[in-house]
């Protein structure tokens, strides 16, 4: 990114011409020192964002639509029934997210046009390749040519970590956040909600 900047060409790369803190430290690379957490980066942000977006794009009947189609998607195992549809999506987990992406293609089809359709299969498409166990060097090509048909996230990064480090999958949070929801969440729900800090 910085030799985009330096070239004064962020708007060709769509970066915006920010410079980075980080460049003047010697012998730093900030992408190796943090890591990229899908959970948080994909589940609860970008796919958060991808909704509420569509839900703006979308006429008040189209809403209705929306929400009537969510509301008609039939049981099944293993997957959360949205049963008032999708007033709001904010306290939703990255489970119900995940559980969103399965339907939504289905959801938005024909609702406003072909391409909001494509923009849900495009997301699909990157995010099950992101959930990839191993990589071989085609599926990086693969994964690297959904990002750039989603969006460009992720572009300047990502594959050369997953090269560097293997798949996103083992350096992810999601070990914390589940043992954060099993033994702090859960039993401050459980509690009066009074004394936090000595429970």
């Amino acid at each position: 990114m910085k030799k985009y900047y330096d070239n004064d060409t962020t708007k060709e790369a769509n970066l915006e011409p920010v410079y980075n803190y980080f460049w003047d430290i010697p012998d730093l690379n900030i992408y190796d020192a943090t890591v990229p957490n899908r959970m948080h980066h994909l589940d609860l942000s970008l796919y958060y964002y991808q909704i509420e977006f569509t839900k703006e794009l979308l006429s008040k009947s189209s809403i209705d639509k929306f929400n009537r189609r969510i509301v008609k998607i039939p049981r099944h195992p293993g997957l959360k029934i949205f049963a008032r549809g999708l007033r709001s999506i904010v306290r939703l987990t990255a489970n119900e997210f995940r559980d969103l992406m399965k339907v939504m293609v289905f959801v938005v089809d024909n609702l406003h046009n072909k391409d909001l359709s494509e923009v849900y299969v495009k997301w699909n498409e990157m995010y099950l390749l992101s959930r990839l166990e191993t990589f071989k060097e085609s599926d990086l090509k693969i994964f690297q040519k959904a990002i750039d048909n989603w969006l460009y996230l992720w572009k300047y990064h990502i594959i050369d970590t997953i090269r560097k480090y293997r798949a996103i999958n083992g350096y992810t949070t999601e070990i914390y956040e589940s043992l954060h929801k099993t033994y702090v969440k859960i039993p401050y729900r459980l509690s009066n909600k009074r004394d936090v800090e000595t429970k």
